[in-house]
């Protein structure tokens, strides 16, 4: 069997860093006997398609142009693929001179469908790419560093082979126009056929810190992951687990009984504790999960541990607002199952977050008996 990649990258904008990745194609391409075949499909308005279309041609990429979203876009690009295995990478990233062979290597067997590689994330770091990394949301990109199969992985470094992703009809869009978890989404329908998802360390991509390194973006795409993990729960309900006790669900009931306790006391004081309560439960939280750094004096790490709780009950809110949107409540207290080892640390983050609301709710009821 001839073997050859089709390396698909969807891009909308990101002029610079599509010719950095496509640099970085070329020089790999040195490296590998094989085809390939690069496929750019680009969704950017009409001043930025001219520049993209200029560097495509430059580094003999096919150019193409479509206004839809991730999905189609991915989707367009497998229909027209001419080689038997297909790698997507995003366009904010460059690509490591073996890539090629070490994820064509994988293909040995037809059990294999894909074939996960690590993406490292490179440059200049920032108060938030702190906040970012005591998050899971990068986790999947290392899995392939000590796992030696997956069930899914993220878009940035994956192949796939074709006639697979022929079989399972492509991507589907979870939540057009930008998408979340469609790569997710995508693992899962191909594993459940019995094909496997191998893992290679030694494929590598490196992405740059700055494409999410912007707090409005991340408070955006934060928000979208949560809505996005409804629509994964619904596609795939037994890949779910309940949930219980949530940071975002205490608020909202503390809100609802302090307006009602406000209410009959005529003080309207009280409709505050709930927004004070927060705060301190979260900081609470964090201090019980890093017990053990704080008794050896180290203190940096908590500041970061904080705001990422701030950003963990954004997801939550953003899986509320989506079963309330979609009239569909059975998912507001399940969580989808991402890997199979997100069980044991959800179990543990639960009992921090039982012991946090244990020790709060006794001081605010401490609060109200001397008030």
């Amino acid at each position: 069997m001839v073997m050859g990649v089709s390396v698909i990258i969807p891009v909308k904008g990101r002029a610079n860093y599509l010719e950095n990745l496509l640099k970085s194609i070329a020089e790999a391409k040195r490296y590998t006997l094989d085809q390939i075949e690069i496929i750019v499909v680009d969704s950017s308005d009409k001043k930025t398609c001219s520049e993209i279309e200029a560097i495509c041609n430059k580094f003999g990429a096919s150019y193409h142009h479509l206004q839809k979203g991730v999905s189609d876009a991915r989707n367009y690009g497998i229909r027209i693929a001419k080689c038997p295995i297909i790698l997507f990478v995003d366009s904010d990233c460059e690509v490591d001179r073996n890539i090629f062979n070490e994820h064509l290597k994988c293909y040995q067997t037809e059990e294999i469908g894909g074939c996960a590689g690590v993406t490292e994330f490179v440059g200049k770091r920032t108060w938030l790419w702190n906040v970012i990394e005591k998050m899971p949301f990068l986790q999947p990109f290392q899995w392939a560093k000590w796992k030696s199969h997956v069930t899914w992985a993220p878009c940035t470094n994956i192949s796939f082979r074709k006639d697979v992703l022929e079989r399972v009809n492509g991507f589907q869009s979870i939540l057009p126009p930008k998408e979340s978890g469609e790569d997710v989404d995508l693992g899962y329908r191909i594993t459940s056929l019995g094909y496997k998802i191998c893992c290679n360390s030694n494929a590598k991509v490196y992405h740059t810190h700055e494409t999410w390194s912007k707090l409005s973006q991340f408070i955006e795409r934060t928000f979208r992951f949560g809505r996005g993990e409804y629509h994964l729960m619904k596609k795939h309900p037994e890949n779910t687990f309940l949930d219980i006790p949530k940071n975002s669900f205490m608020f909202i009931a503390l809100a609802v009984c302090f307006v009602c306790y406000a209410f009959i006391k005529s003080n309207l004081l009280y409709v505050i504790i709930p927004f004070v309560w927060l705060p301190i439960v979260i900081l609470v939280q964090s201090v019980l999960a890093l017990k053990q750094s704080l008794i050896n004096g180290d203190r940096h790490d908590i500041g970061y541990v904080y705001v990422s709780s701030l950003f963990e009950i954004l997801f939550e809110l953003g899986t509320i607002v989506e079963c309330l949107r979609k009239r569909d409540l059975k998912f507001l207290f399940r969580r989808f199952i991402y890997a199979e080892d997100q069980l044991f640390g959800r179990w543990y983050w639960g009992i921090i977050k039982m012991w946090s609301f244990i020790i709060t709710l006794f001081i605010i009821f401490l609060f109200l008996i001397i008030r």
